[in-house]
């Protein structure tokens, strides 16, 4: 067998060594403290960052576990410590309209200082005005108000006494009103003896009491408005002691906040409230001793309070919002309600903030998906992020699901950036079908799941793992240890050149590693561990794998390893099962005769192929139809199929091997079976690189292992995927001791000749190909289906003429 297309030993894995770098364990390494690639998402995050307009906020696409959301919080953290604190907000009571809560913006610390100072201040201010309204001065000027009025009323009722006597009728006040009493002698009528009088004295009686009743009438009217006069005494008493000692306290807490117009107005408000109401205050205190509890007058509302929904007193910098569960009233806040009896009640000190208000003056993160699943929270946000403005709604009254009233806070301006966190389908979903999300997130930062292997990058490479093991309290890992990790880190990434960023998974055996070492009692961490590692990992997730290898072991599903066979190939696939993928042969075969129908896709007719695997086919047929049907019209039909294979089936990977399945068919040349074949093919012939490559020989060598190494067996990829091969160092040892081979080749007529041993040929001027190759044995069967094709044509349009003249001569 030529070696020609053998890949060498040294091309088949990367060669990591670190000997020239001056370190023992990871102990000696600094930890890193800046980003590992992500040039490209780390410029596009500080432009959002430091750009201050409209719309500009980010979206950020990757790979999970590629850091995305730990470097974006240690990016914003960095530039927001230099920001300018943002103010704090607070929610007051609106003496004006009470269901629309006033919403009043301080200096950072100004308002928690406000509540404080505000709460005590009312607190005395209770104290000072029950001392006074319990005053010995405030009860004799009350008491002389009382008075003044009481003797106006005595004399006005004195005299309807004496103009009643002088008719002869007493009036007695009872609660029921007065009651008028004709007099005999001084002494009251007795009904029966007012019916024995003469008619004329009776007329008289009736008279001098409907006279009095008049009178009285004017008296009830004249007492009334001295109630009133009185009231209003007491009340312009009450306002102007009042007065004294609100202005008292309210004067040096105004003079304390004059920088805040708005505290300004609504400390007016309240000082204005509290002296026209004073009474009520003082009765709502004296409802409210020790001995009762809030809960038991959820109708008295304490207006004079002040609700800090966003403090700042203790930050330093813009805040750092990370939302990682984004529901409506996560995002927004929420207006709480109690119940009392059946009663639900709500207030302004209800009003509880959420993370947009939080976040408010910096940045807020937040993870799309979760996002989108939420009713109304991403619809919502938009609204917000478009005017600017954060308004706190009942989510019930909101989707319609209340109809009570409850309250409408007043708008908060916003001054935020928001950073939403999600996948590249998602990103595209939403930039394609939603315009306002165009509008709205005008930066994209799309984080790369790979990195090339400079030295710079190895450096730092070495700094991220001594950061995870200083960080989680591992053991340290040794040259070997951390060479193995690069080394997983380059077949995580696919290609010697490029190590990955998808730190999740590195992360994840850096720790298991140190565990194995624990577990050992080892002080440090060797190359030893970190394989015990992955090979733990892979052995808890490989059970599919290997009950499919024992289903090959024991001929349930037919691959051959040795041998050759006309119209059969062994083909490679890759199985994902999550945390896993593997490789597994699976057999392709390919049977071929006169016909029309050209080349048929039996998972395609029977709907279990992807448009990828669809297309594949149909390249191939491109090149087939291109390299023999120029040469004359083809009369055939081909069916292709996957055998054994009971699931959907896609990707282009198999196209090259479905072709030479097909020559092998019609050439009627065996194909080796001891060397399966991967990669797709173009309509030039070209074979081109695939995914999964080191799973797919990998698969297939576990299967010749278990069937038998002969020395033989091997895998044909494409060229162009050399640089993707990291494989396991005991294929490595099989290929070094040819026990296994690995081929590489750029044209399909390369893998011609490697599976058939044969030449495929080259086209003559003739129109034929090279004698006794791969081709022209093709060419030579179309040709016979075409004669074929023609010879029975030709007999049947006989048999018809024959027909034909047998029934004219009849």
């Amino acid at each position: 067998m030529s070696t020609k297309h053998l890949v060498p030993t040294d091309k088949l894995t990367k060669r990591i060594t670190l000997d020239s770098l001056e370190f023992k364990t990871t102990a000696d390494l600094s930890s890193l403290n800046t980003v590992i690639g992500q040039k490209r998402a780390v410029a596009a995050i500080n432009f959002a960052l430091e750009i201050d307009d409209t719309g500009y906020n980010l979206f950020i696409t990757g790979p999970y576990g590629t850091g995305r959301t730990t470097i974006v919080k240690d990016l914003i953290n960095k530039i927001a410590r230099k920001r300018v604190i943002p103010n704090d907000w607070a929610f007051v009571y609106n003496f004006h309209n009470v269901d629309e809560p006033i919403a009043i913006e301080f200096p950072a610390g100004q308002a928690f200082r406000l509540r404080k100072n505000y709460s005590r201040m009312i607190t005395n201010l209770k104290d000072d005005l029950q001392k006074v309204f319990q005053s010995k001065n405030y009860t004799t000027r009350r008491n002389e108000i009382v008075q003044k009025i009481q003797n106006t009323k005595q004399e006005i009722y004195s005299a309807l006494e004496t103009e009643a006597f002088e008719l002869q009728i007493k009036i007695k006040n009872t609660s029921m009103g007065f009651v008028t009493m004709p007099l005999k002698d001084g002494k009251p009528i007795e009904s029966d003896v007012f019916i024995q009088m003469e008619k004329s004295e009776q007329d008289r009686i009736n008279l001098n009491l409907e006279k009095i009743q008049k009178r009285i009438q004017e008296v009830v009217r004249q007492l009334t408005l001295l109630d009133r006069t009185l009231q209003d005494e007491l009340d312009t008493l009450d306002k102007k002691v009042a007065k004294y000692v609100v202005n008292n306290h309210f004067v040096p807490l105004m003079d304390e906040f004059n920088f805040c117009p708005a505290a300004l107005d609504y400390l007016n408000d309240a000082a204005e409230n509290l002296v026209n109401s004073v009474s009520d205050f003082i009765e709502m205190e004296q409802a409210e001793g020790p001995e009762t509890k809030s809960t038991e007058l959820p109708f008295l509302v304490d207006k004079y309070k002040v609700n800090v929904v966003k403090d700042n007193a203790g930050q330093t910098g813009a805040p750092v919002i990370y939302e990682q569960n984004p529901t409506y009233n996560n995002l927004f806040g929420r207006i709480e309600k109690k119940t009392y009896q059946g009663y639900v009640y709500t207030d302004y000190t209800m009003i509880k903030p959420g993370s947009i208000l939080n976040a408010n003056g910096g940045y807020l993160i937040i993870d799309a998906e979760p996002l989108l699943k939420q009713n109304y929270a991403y619809s919502s946000l938009k609204r917000a992020l478009r005017s600017r403005q954060l308004r706190l709604e009942d989510i019930n009254e909101l989707i319609g699901y209340s109809s009570s009233t409850s309250l409408r806070p007043a708008a908060v301006p916003l001054n935020i950036k928001v950073i939403l966190i999600g996948t590249t389908e998602i990103f595209r979903l939403l930039h394609s079908y939603d315009e306002e999300f165009r509008k709205i997130f005008k930066v994209h930062a799309d984080f790369d799941y790979e990195v090339k292997d400079t030295s710079d990058t190895i450096k730092k490479y070495l700094e991220f793992i001594a950061r995870v093991v200083n960080e989680e309290n591992l053991l340290p890992f040794d040259k070997s240890a951390v060479e193995n990790i690069l080394l997983f880190s380059y077949r995580k990434a696919g290609h010697q050149k490029m190590l990955s960023l998808q730190f999740g998974d590195i992360v994840r055996i850096i720790r298991e590693a140190s565990f194995w070492a624990s577990k050992s009692r080892k002080k440090v961490v060797s190359a030893g561990d970190v394989r015990q590692a992955i090979e733990t990992k892979i052995y808890r997730h490989n059970l599919v794998e290997e009950k499919l290898q024992d289903s090959i072991q024991n001929g349930i599903k037919k691959v051959n390893v040795s041998g050759s066979v006309i119209g059969q190939i062994n083909g490679l696939a890759v199985y994902d099962i999550g945390d896993y993928s593997f490789g597994i042969p699976s057999r392709i075969t390919v049977n071929t005769y006169i016909g029309s129908k050209g080349i048929v896709n039996i998972e395609r007719e029977a709907k279990m192929s992807g448009r990828t695997h669809d297309k594949g086919v149909m390249i191939l047929s491109g090149y087939f139809y291109q390299k023999f049907g120029s040469l004359m019209p083809l009369s055939f039909s081909a069916s292709v199929t996957f055998e054994q294979s009971y699931g959907f089936v896609d990707g282009d990977s198999a196209s090259s091997t479905e072709l030479y399945a097909l020559i092998s068919s019609l050439s009627e040349i065996p194909l080796r079976q001891n060397i399966a074949v991967t990669g797709s093919i173009n309509q030039k012939g070209e074979i081109q690189a695939i995914g999964g490559v080191n799973e797919k020989i990998e698969g297939f060598y576990k299967i010749c292992k278990l069937k038998g190494l002969d020395g033989d067996q091997g895998v044909l990829i494409p060229k162009s995927n050399i640089p993707n091969l990291l494989l396991d160092s005991e294929i490595l040892q099989a290929v070094q001791e040819k026990r296994f081979s690995i081929y590489a080749i750029d044209h399909i007529e390369e893998g011609i000749e490697i599976l058939t041993g044969l030449p495929a040929g080259r086209l003559r001027k003739n129109g034929t190909f090279t004698a006794n190759s791969v081709f022209e044995k093709v060419r030579l069967k179309l040709v016979e289906f075409a004669m074929l094709v023609q010879k029975f044509k030709h007999n049947i349009s006989n048999h018809i003429q024959t027909d034909k003249t047998e029934e004219e001569n009849d």
